[in-house]
């Protein structure tokens, strides 16, 4: 009577054991090596004969977790550059604004009173923060949100009769040194405008 022999399943199919790792690393998420192991195994078995379905599934699945990994980094990509490029565009816009300002300031196109009414807000701010209220180089001096413009630092002077189209600031403190208000005078010559108590005059610093 003839022994009979099984043959064991890896002489079978040599390519069953490398498609079942491609099939996890598919279900892993490892797409490339995945696929990678998974054509291994598909040839492996096909040139023992057989036909891999481990193999083949795992490459079908690998693929198209690649094929949305690459179209998930492409809408990285083109979101990215549209960003950056929309950012060039506000920066170049922003420097033309700028720049235009600044043509209207030399050329004496200031509007004094809107400006007047922007450092009055940024006073009473400095007061609700710092419980006083700003001299001259204290005002220059902040940042942040109470950091002056540009346009607001190039219209402002030191003084209570404002020059041109420039915009006049005077402190005034009280007895104790303390700053107790501030005076905007718009250069257009409208009325001068009283932040805090400058009631005593005696008090203000010319």
């Amino acid at each position: 009577m003839a022994s009979h022999i099984n043959t064991p399943p890896e002489a079978q199919d040599p390519g069953k054991k490398p498609g079942i790792i491609a099939l996890l690393l598919s279900v892993f998420g490892v797409p490339l090596i995945g696929t990678i192991v998974g054509l291994y195994a598909f040839f492996k078995s096909r040139t023992a004969g057989h036909s891999n379905l481990f193999a083949i599934l795992a490459i079908v699945i690998n693929l198209i977790y690649t094929i949305l990994l690459l179209l998930f980094l492409s809408g990285i990509i083109y979101v990215s550059k549209t960003a950056l490029e929309q950012r060039k565009q506000e920066d170049v816009l922003e420097t033309l604004t700028q720049l235009q300002e600044k043509a209207e300031r030399a050329a004496g196109n200031v509007d004094t009173d809107r400006i007047a009414e922007e450092l009055q807000a940024k006073i009473e701010m400095y007061h609700q923060e710092h419980g006083t209220y700003p001299s001259y180089g204290q005002l220059l001096s902040e940042r942040g949100p109470l950091g002056l413009s540009e346009e607001q630092r190039e219209v402002l002077v030191n003084t209570a009769k404002p020059r041109s189209m420039r915009v006049g600031f005077q402190a005034c403190v009280a007895s104790n040194g303390v700053g107790s208000g501030a005076i905007v005078t718009p250069g257009s010559g409208n009325a001068p405008m009283i932040v805090g108590s400058c009631n005593n005059t005696a008090a203000r610093r010319e």
